[in-house]
């Protein structure tokens, strides 16, 4: 927790001792360590050793670096030194200022002059100092008083300086009010007729971000925040508050670029955000009659002898990582007594209910995206889980992208939506004659610029002569985790029972429409008609098809455009291994600028009756129970379909919404394909950390092994070879 603890005295007075028996070692700087780190012990002139002083400005400058390190963390903080001078007990001040810590000073200057020599006598020869050093010593605390608000203590009052548990027990409810993100209106019904004075309210942070309402959270929280039954913690997305306060820059591009003008164009200043600041706290530890309970933003794993030695970030981010809070609840669960709670916020990966185990409490819900203000009330009864849903939200949380356009879908003019196209920077265009190919660019890819725009820009085709769409493919849409509105925790309110998952075949994106100026078939890829890529595609369109008149009449008639995945093995295998090259019907699409497909069915009946493998349809959900347990099934490393490796499965709601889910075994052999590249290209892999692995270090040892031999640069073969090897050596 935020605490500096200093202990002022002599040069043999004990200090070193003293933080060995509380068992303070390991959260203490020494000035002398830091000493002897920077060099070793010098020869004096009377033949012994002692510590160098010839290092002061690093060893200064080292400590008071790890200082600023340990504080940005809120780490409890010892520091061993003498601290004599007012003038170096002020610089530790400034800084407790900044962090917002509680400063503590161990006074041993009462320690009599003549003992300290002794002591010092009982040193090591090369810690040992001349008798003169301690008696200016001893002068200077005469001299030289410590400055107000730092706490001081005497040697056997460190006991004063321990977070101790509140008793609360007075207190009719308490309520646990978890995430807020941005989310005032939901805040405000759950609150109803606002705070009563007989109960508690433990807001558990992340007050900010993502929601469209952050100038209201903030006003509620600043006119509220003196309270003395509202207790405020501080959770990971107010750092940036923090930053905003000192006025500075935060690394986030959301505040800076949403939240912070937000707040500043709703008439908020720095000067509210320090005040505010001020008030957060680190975490609430309390007793409700027979019951303990612990109160963080991310959640502990146990409660510690001593809280006080826990930093600040792991009570603010979480014990372990992010999506580890289930194994740090069982922990809890298993460690802590029976009578001792926890509640926290922060993360929730797995979509967990409120009670995430027996005794631990999550108030994560997602409130930011249309999810649920969760809290938990803890009365004479017991605790009780509540949930608000959110109405008041937007889908679109990356602020980087372009803003929206004020066409819609149901636009007729399709050159309307043309001319603003051509106005997206992030769309390009290429002219086929009459016919213009939209996509995104690649910048709209890496930089995540997507809009209704953007995402519909993905193989589109348009004859800009008479305005009508020529061909099409699906819109944009994206893997899950890939965006906020995709994170898997977020699925269970955005996806509509019953959900199919289709098989995702790893090859190339065509499609296939009829061309009234040609009276053909227009055959292309997802960019272009005259790619490598579309005339791989015609060849196996042909090679398939067994009844070309039938199905260009078909086209024509129904105008839509059959979209396919090709799986080429010969001129552009991927990553998974096929028996032979293969042809699959995905869908069949409208041409028009509204997305709409005809129904599995009669997918099913159309490639059946002109000759094409349809998509599998693999499985069906009712419920989002059977779903989630069927993610956790596809995410295992060892999972096959039918007895095969996949590249994953596209899932579609009832409403037609679309999530991509990649497989375990696509993702090792995407990424191991990478890895082989560059060991052929430099001899070596520089993201060594990626390598998690054993099977991942060894396929990384291999390529190294058969760089300068002739060998395989496509990874199928490649790993044909490396998994032989394996086999062989065993």
């Amino acid at each position: 927790m935020r605490v500096l603890l200093l202990l002022r005295g002599s040069a043999g007075v004990g200090k070193s001792t003293y933080i060995k028996e509380h068992g303070l070692e390991p959260y203490a700087l020494s000035a002398d360590n830091i000493r002897m780190m920077c060099q070793s012990p010098v020869m004096q002139t009377n033949g012994t050793l002692a510590i160098s002083q010839s290092n002061e400005r690093l060893v200064w400058s080292l400590l008071f670096q790890m200082l600023e390190a340990r504080m940005q963390r809120g780490e409890f903080v010892v520091i061993d030194a003498t601290n004599s001078k007012t003038q170096e007990i002020n610089r530790y001040k400034d800084m407790a200022k900044t962090y917002r810590y509680r400063m503590y000073c161990v006074d041993m200057t009462g320690v009599p002059m003549e003992e300290c020599k002794r002591r010092n006598k009982l040193r090591p020869i090369y810690k040992q100092v001349p008798d003169e050093v301690i008696e200016k010593m001893y002068a200077r605390f005469e001299t030289q008083s410590i400055p107000a608000g730092v706490t001081v203590i005497q040697p056997d009052e460190l006991d004063k300086i321990w977070y101790k548990p509140s008793d609360f027990s007075h207190y009719k409810r308490i309520h646990h009010i978890g995430d807020i993100h941005g989310c005032y209106t939901v805040l405000k019904e759950y609150l109803n007729d606002g705070f009563k004075d007989d109960e508690l309210y433990i807001f558990c942070g992340d007050y900010i971000d993502r929601g469209i309402e952050n100038v209201e959270v903030i006003n509620f929280l600043y006119e509220n925040m003196n309270r003395p039954n509202v207790i405020l913690l501080e959770g990971n997305h107010e750092r940036w508050l923090w930053y905003w306060a000192h006025g500075g820059t935060s690394k986030s591009a959301e505040f800076e670029k949403v939240t912070r003008k937000q707040l500043e164009a709703g008439g908020l200043d720095s000067k509210i955000a320090r005040m505010l600041y001020r008030k957060f706290n680190q975490c609430v530890y309390y007793t409700y009659n027979e019951k303990i309970v612990l109160v963080t933003h991310a959640g502990l794993s146990v409660i510690p002898d001593n809280l006080t030695e826990i930093a600040s970030e792991q009570m603010i981010r979480g014990v372990g990582r992010y999506s580890e809070y289930l194994d740090v609840a069982k922990t809890f669960d298993e460690i802590m007594p029976e009578n001792t709670y926890q509640v926290f916020g922060h993360r929730n990966t797995e979509d967990s209910p409120i009670t995430v185990s027996k005794r631990c409490f999550d108030l994560e819900g997602s409130v930011e995206f249309g999810g649920n203000l969760r809290a938990v009330v803890l009365d004479a009864d017991g605790f009780h889980p509540v949930m608000i849903r959110n109405t008041v939200f937007k889908e679109q949380t990356n602020e980087e992208a372009v803003v929206p356009t004020e066409y819609t879908e149901t636009e007729q003019n399709v050159m309307e939506v043309v001319d603003k196209m051509r106005q997206n920077k992030y769309i390009y265009e290429k002219k086929y004659g009459d016919i213009s190919s939209f996509n995104f660019t690649r910048e709209a890819f890496y930089d995540k610029k997507w809009n209704e725009q953007t995402t519909k820009a993905r193989g589109l085709f348009i004859n800009t002569a008479n305005g009508t769409v020529v061909a099409r493919s699906y819109p944009k849409f994206f893997n899950v985790n890939e965006r906020a509105e995709t994170k898997f925790s977020m699925l269970q309110h955005k996806l509509k029972f019953p959900v199919t998952a289709y098989v995702k075949e790893n090859g190339f994106l065509g499609m296939v429409s009829y061309n009234p100026d040609t009276d053909d078939f227009f055959i292309t890829s997802k960019s272009s008609p005259d790619s490598e890529f579309s005339a791989w595609l015609k060849a196996m369109f042909y090679e398939n098809v067994n009844d070309a008149a039938g199905l260009k009449e078909y086209l024509k008639r129904k105008n839509v455009t059959m979209v396919f995945e090709c799986v080429d093995m010969e001129n552009d295998p991927h990553i998974i291994k096929y028996d032979k090259s293969h042809l699959f019907l995905l869908d069949i699409v409208k041409n028009q600028l509204e997305y709409e497909k005809l129904p599995y069915q009669q997918l099913v009946q159309i490639g059946k009756e002109f000759g094409f493998e349809v998509k599998t349809r693999a499985y069906q959900f009712m419920d989002w129970q059977s779903f989630r347990n069927w993610y956790t099934e596809i995410m295992d490393e060892e999972y096959l379909y039918d007895g095969n490796v996949v590249e994953g499965f596209v899932v579609e709601d009832n409403a037609g919404y679309m999530v991509k889910f990649k497989c375990y075994y696509y993702h090792l052999w995407k990424h191991m394909r990478s890895v082989a590249q560059e060991v052929f290209r430099s001899g070596q892999y520089r993201r060594m950390g990626s390598l998690l692995t054993p099977l991942e270090n060894k396929f990384y040892g291999f390529c190294k092994e058969i760089r300068d031999r002739e060998h395989p640069n496509h990874i199928i073969p490649l790993r044909d070879m490396f998994m032989q090897q394996l086999i062989e050596s065993k």
